[in-house]
């Protein structure tokens, strides 16, 4: 009974315990939750942590929001920071200008937890880890010396009041300590403006675990980065690097020593081990620093390890000899105007290697390479191949070089004597399943070349001595499928050697490059072959070491075909090309290159794409240019007996027969070049600007041409126009072979393909950056329905404008001349202004060529003979390119002799309310149209017509809506009085009233004088608006 006592106190013990701890605990949660949801809300905090680090740092920082984390980071207290920027206030002065280098560093998120157990415990502030997202660092040093990181605050003692130490007093904080540090996908830039140096590093990441904040702290590192970029003194050094370093680290802050330990160093691939330490001078702001590196070679099978399992087998029972070192040393003062100078060292003695089952071996390996680089530049930095020695079978080759004066101006030394027989090689190492080598290879070569000799295109003052041959050369990989083949290959230079040809008697620099038979297959994505081909470069003794060496080349081409993934095909016929660089007649210093090619033929196919040349030829010359040596200027002449060019984007056959274009510095010249382009033919004459800077940097392309064609089919190109932007898409990004045979044909354009303009017609948008300015003289244009002749004048495309000034041509047998303007900048809207005069033109015709007189003046139709017509109009145009009539303005007259006005439903009616006797042909003496357009409404004035013996007068207004109101006055007549018709309605439900003759005077002044005013001002408009342009472009 006691026992069941004791029990029960026990559970009753235990369940509260359990009920209060629980009740603890959510009251706990539920005052957390109270304090980060409605005491510490990111609204209240942010500005606060924002004043309080402006306060402590010499720095402007801002931050989004600052939210206090609890439930999310359990059981630690987190601080979560969004989009936060640090702006250095080092280098600002009192005008508070912030500029790029201010800006110290900016992140999309911070994330800081805190161990609140280690604060309430032993007042301890443990920050259990730090996360960066997404930082860009700038670490930016003055000329000075000044590092832009240094932003914390240095108090000032002596306007700080005297306070004795209270002793009695509890800590509040005992200490402070970060125990992880991680930053993902940031982006650090070193900017060392003292020293010249220049480092980027992306897709940075570091990671540091341990005591950080101790004064003494032991860590451990690991930092990742990708395309390290590192410039001196505007000199690219190491590009497209990948780097990995892990890591232990010693502190000692007292003494600002930081040791590396156990460190291994990850440079695209190949690991390094390094140690040693820095010591910081606080006072000199330098850094001592006193580094080893160096790799772990236990033995040579170690390095051949490296070699990528795809060509060299494994294989843990190869026999390998010899010792391997490799080591370095960084070492010196870090700071302004210093830099740490680096060594390095990799050397393998009395190497040997024999791999089992294969009956031959590696007899000996023997290599010795170091280098020392000195960004100062105080000491020579260099790299020195000693002797690189390897033998074994009927391979022998021994090598020595040398690059002097690094940083400097670099020169390379070299000396080889090699003999290397492939198929041996493939007994002394066993290559992968599937690859193969065979061939001979006969070497004995003695360099020594200047690299600035190769920037600056002064080829001919390098040194190169020997040969090389390499004879019946396969190597293959089946797994790769890979296959490079030659019969043969031959390299030969020499100096000095004697030559009748020039003055000297002797040349610098004689050298052949040769092969018999080239083919390259790699996957069947690629494949190329070449015929036999040579290249014989000789050069001459140098009168005047200062400027250029004379250099002179011979190259014969053999036949090339070559195939790139189905999308390219390219065949070329044999070739000889004569090529030479010297020292220009301006300026002895810079280089001049000379050219004279000869092609057989060439043929170009991609992506439906063709192109077609035969017995092409050119012969240039080009000066490289002074300001900037990437840029040469170009002359000469470019020929070709014939070319053909097709392409899907523009689906007519382009043809030109025999041309000459000559190139002259900023521009091109044409005389008589003839193109063929489906029915239309073109003449031209004249020159082409600006063409290079046009295509590469969106430059103003400029042409003055004189235009001479038989025809030109604008239906054709228009239609091949419109089939082009078609095609655009169906050929983006599919290749040809791809495609079957009808879908192909599809994409071509019939040479008997027509297209009706005015059905679907189209604003022609006047491609920018054009300044183009053509005296024309056609023979015949089709457009449509319309056909002209005998064109010749001025046009002139610009600004997105094209203006023909007095063009003369003849259309529907009827001399015109025009002067007009076109304007669209957008497919949707287009504006033309326009003064047109025809002489002797048929009404039948006029209607045919202007359809839109038929709804604008209806009662033309009913006339008969040749007529003058003028007219002077502007107005917007629509997509289609139709009027929008409430745009137009014109004015327009319209005389006519001998006219016959033809018996009609109308005609008929006035007829027979006036009286007149009503034939089917009545002739008409003449006739005198003048109207207006405006806003709509067309003003048809007053005009005459004598008939037989009457005289009658027309007049009145025509609406857009094709409602009008005329009005028609018997003048003279055999009836004893005047009398009228008004005539009102539409075309379809006309309304006819007798009423009294409204005019009865034909002549009044003010109407020709009216229509003369208007006809003035419009074209005082369009030579404003032509005037303007002209100005435009000149600006």
């Amino acid at each position: 009974m006691k026992e069941k006592k004791r029990k029960s106190i026990v559970w009753r013990l235990v369940k509260w315990t359990v009920i209060t701890l629980f009740s603890l605990l959510i009251l706990v949660g539920i005052g957390v939750g109270i304090l980060i949801h409605f005491i510490f809300t990111p609204q209240k905090l942010t500005p606060v942590v924002e004043r309080i680090a402006n306060d402590m740092l010499n720095a402007k920082v801002h931050f989004d929001s600052i939210e206090l984390t609890f439930f999310s980071t359990f059981p630690n207290f987190g601080l979560d920071v969004r989009h936060g920027e640090v702006v250095t206030k080092v280098f600002q002065d009192s005008v508070s200008i912030y500029v790029s280098t201010d800006s110290l560093m900016s992140f999309q998120r911070c994330l800081m937890t805190v161990d609140p157990m280690a604060y309430l415990s032993r007042k301890d502030v443990v920050i259990k880890e730090l996360l960066i997202e997404k930082p860009r660092i700038y670490a930016y040093v003055n000329e000075e010396g000044v590092p832009g990181w240094d932003v914390m605050k240095i108090a000032n003692t002596d306007s700080l009041p005297e306070v004795t130490p209270d002793t009695s007093s509890v800590k509040t904080i005992n200490s402070i300590d970060i125990k992880n540090v991680r930053i993902k996908e940031g982006v650090l830039i070193f900017d060392d403006r003292a020293n010249q140096l220049y480092a980027r590093m992306e897709n940075l990441g570091v990671g540091i675990d341990g005591a950080f904040a101790r004064r003494k702290s032991r860590l451990d590192v690991e930092i990742q980065m990708e395309n390290l970029l590192f410039w001196q003194q505007g000199e690219l050094l190491v590009k497209n690097v990948t780097l990995g370093l892990k890591s232990g680290m010693s502190i000692d802050r007292d003494s600002l020593l930081y040791t590396l330990d156990r460190a291994v160093m990850d440079i695209n691939g190949l690991k390094f081990g390094l140690g040693g330490e820095c010591r910081g001078d606080s006072v000199t702001r330098t850094l001592d620093v006193d580094m080893k590196f160096g790799m772990q070679v236990p033995s040579l099978k170690t390095v051949l390890d490296l070699v990528p399992p795809a060509i060299l087998k494994r294989d843990k029972k190869a026999e390998v000899e010899g010792s391997v070192l490799c080591n370095g040393t960084i070492k010196g003062i870090y700071g302004k105007d210093r830099i740490p100078i680096i060594t390095s060292r990799i050397r393998i003695n009395n190497g040997a290697v024999r791999y089992e089952g294969m009956p031959y071996a590696l007899e000996k390996l023997e290599l010795d390479v170091e280098g020392q680089v000195d960004l100062q530049r105080q000491q020579p930095s260099y790299v020195k191949l000693s002797r690189l020695y390897l033998k074994g079978a009927s391979t022998e080759v021994d090598l020595s070089a040398e690059i002097r004066d690094l940083i400097t101006a670099p020169r390379l030394l070299s000396n080889m004597n090699a003999v290397v027989d492939f198929t041996s090689l493939t007994q002394i190492f066993p290559l992968e399943e599937g690859v193969s080598m065979k061939g001979e290879l006969n070497s004995v070569l003695k360099v020594n070349i200047l690299l600035s000799d190769i920037k600056s295109a002064n080829y001919g003052r390098m040194d190169i001595r020997g040969g090389c041959r390499l004879k019946d050369v396969v190597l293959k990989s089946e797994r790769d499928s890979f296959l490079f083949r030659s019969k043969s290959i031959g390299l030969g230079f020499g100096t000095n050697m004697k030559d009748d040809t020039i003055w000297q008697g002797k040349n610098l620099l004689n050298g052949i490059f040769g092969f018999d038979s080239v083919d390259i297959n790699m996957k069947e994505r690629l494949v190329f072959h070449m015929d036999t081909s040579y290249v014989h470069v000789k050069t001459s003794p140098l009168r005047d070491t200062t400027a250029v060496a004379s250099m002179s080349a011979n190259i014969r081409f053999g036949r090339i075909r070559l195939t790139v993934d189905d999308t390219l095909s390219l065949m070329m016929g044999n070739s000889k090309a004569k090529l030479s660089l010297g020292p220009s007649p301006s300026d002895k210093k810079v280089p001049q290159a000379k050219a004279s090619v000869e092609m057989d033929s060439l043929r170009i196919r991609a992506l439906g794409n063709r192109l077609r040349m035969e017995k092409a030829g050119f012969d240039l010359t080009s000066v490289m240019n002074k300001d900037d040596k990437r840029i040469w200027k170009t002359s000469g002449i470019i020929g070709f007996r014939n070319l053909g060019v097709y392409t899907p984007v523009f689906p007519l056959r382009m043809r030109m027969p025999a041309t000459k274009i000559t190139l002259a510095p900023g521009r091109i010249e044409l005389n008589g070049a003839k193109l063929r382009i489906g029915h239309s033919d073109v003449l031209l004459t004249g020159a082409v600007y600006n063409l290079a800077d046009a295509f590469l940097h969106k430059g103003e392309l400029k042409a003055e041409l004189a235009v001479r064609s038989k025809m030109i089919d604008c239906n054709q190109l228009m239609k091949a126009m419109e089939v082009g932007e078609a095609n655009r898409s169906k050929i983006w990004g599919i290749n040809e072979e791809e495609m079957s045979e009808e879908e192909l044909e599809e994409l071509d354009l019939s040479a008997d393909s027509t297209y009706v303009a005015d059905s679907t017609m189209a604003v022609f948008v006047v491609p920018p950056g054009i300044d183009f300015k053509f005296e024309t003289r056609i023979n015949k244009v089709l457009y449509g329905k319309l056909e002209l002749d005998s064109i010749h004048g001025e046009m002139i495309m610009r600004n997105q404008c094209i203006e023909l000034s007095d063009l003369s041509l003849r259309s529907m047998a009827a001399d015109m001349k025009t002067t007009m303007l076109y304007k669209a900048s957008t497919p949707e809207r287009a504006y033309a202004g326009f003064d047109l005069r025809m002489d002797d033109i048929h009404v039948a015709s006029l209607i045919n060529f202007m359809p839109s007189l038929d709804t604008l003046f209806p009662m033309l139709r009913s006339f008969e003979g040749m007529v003058d017509f003028h007219i002077a109009a502007e107005a917007d145009l629509d997509s289609t390119m139709m009027i929008d009539l409430p745009t137009l303005r014109a004015a327009a007259y319209l005389d006519g002799k001998d006219l016959v006005l033809l018996d009609g439903e109308t005609f008929a009616e006035i007829s027979k309310m006036l009286m007149f006797k009503n034939k089917n042909r009545n002739m008409i003496d003449s006739v005198s149209v003048d109207f207006l357009i405006k806003n709509g409404v067309i003003e048809i004035f007053p005009f005459m017509i004598e008939m037989d013996r009457y005289k009658v007068a027309v007049g009145g207004e025509h609406h857009i809506d094709m409602n009008f109101k005329y009005h028609v006055s018997l003048l003279k007549s055999p009836i004893p009085f005047r009398a009228g018709v008004d005539i009102s309605g539409s075309l379809e439900k006309m309304k006819f009233r007798i009423t009294k003759a409204k005019y009865k005077d034909i002549f009044i002044p003010s109407r020709r004088a009216k229509v003369d005013s208007t006809q003035l001002n419009l074209r005082k408009q369009i030579r404003q608006l032509l005037q303007s342009v002209k100005r435009a472009a000149d600006e």
